[in-house]
């Protein structure tokens, strides 16, 4: 009886000694706190589309994509003009405190699109990922597509254009475009 009296008690001894399980869940929430600090320093940029814009004839593009930065409403003018229709809305940029990305395509008689398909910003640099196509038959005329999109510029020193995964430029931004 008393050898059982002496096996419960170390029972319930060992049972109550130091929780080593604890040191082991915080260890690994440690980890999953520093690995969400690391995804948090990207975050999603606002894009906001702008509908109502064309490439000018005069601009001569060379690339099948160009890639676009712009910060003045001047050269805004230079390269985009606006198709003013009786019931759409030409959106506007504050240059002030956003800057102007745009991805225009060579003239084709095929049917273009230009789909922003992800945007994040990794400390002063933003990626902006679209999906490019051309497709269908051949048409009896050409027309160019471009895509316009503003970002906050606050931070901001590149901007990254990407077809899918793969880079199409850079572009570095000016401290006086800031």
């Amino acid at each position: 009886m008393k050898n059982l009296l002496y096996a419960g008690g170390l029972i319930l001894l060992v049972a109550c000694g130091p929780n080593t399980s604890q040191n082991t869940v915080t260890r690994e929430e440690e980890q999953a706190d520093t690995t969400n600090e690391v995804v948090n320093f990207q975050k999603d940029v606002v894009v906001t589309p702008l509908s109502g814009y064309f490439v000018k004839n005069t601009v001569k593009q060379s690339d099948s994509i160009a890639c676009w930065v712009i910060n003045d409403a001047q050269e805004m003018k230079d390269v985009f003009g606006m198709a003013k229709t009786v019931s759409n809305t030409i959106d506007t940029v504050d240059f002030s405190s956003h800057l102007l990305t745009a991805v225009t395509l060579r003239l084709s008689s095929l049917e273009q699109k230009i789909e922003l398909s992800s945007s994040k910003q990794d400390g002063n640099t933003v990626e902006l990922h679209f999906i490019i196509m051309e497709e269908g038959e051949p048409r009896s005329f050409t027309s160019a597509m471009a895509w316009l999109g503003a970002i906050p510029k606050t931070g901001v020193k590149t901007v990254k254009f990407y077809k899918g995964d793969q880079l199409i430029k850079r572009v570095d931004v000016s401290d006086e475009n800031r």
